[in-house]
């Protein structure tokens, strides 16, 4: 047996995922992620002028 991380990048692959486990053919183990880890996938990076722009 062994263990691989997936990154989803369609709701659909987490209804597949789901099917097969159901099936018995895997086992979906879900992974907390940390708040810092969060932060790194959402950040981007802006200028000045951007950052301005989105207050009021």
């Amino acid at each position: 047996m062994s263990t691989l991380e997936i990154e989803l990048v369609d709701q659909k692959a987490l209804k597949l995922l789901q099917d097969m486990e159901e099936l018995n053919l895997i086992r979906v183990i879900r992974k907390k992620s940390g708040m810092a880890a969060l932060r790194k996938q959402v950040q981007t990076k802006m200028s000045e002028t951007e950052i301005n722009s989105q207050s009021g």
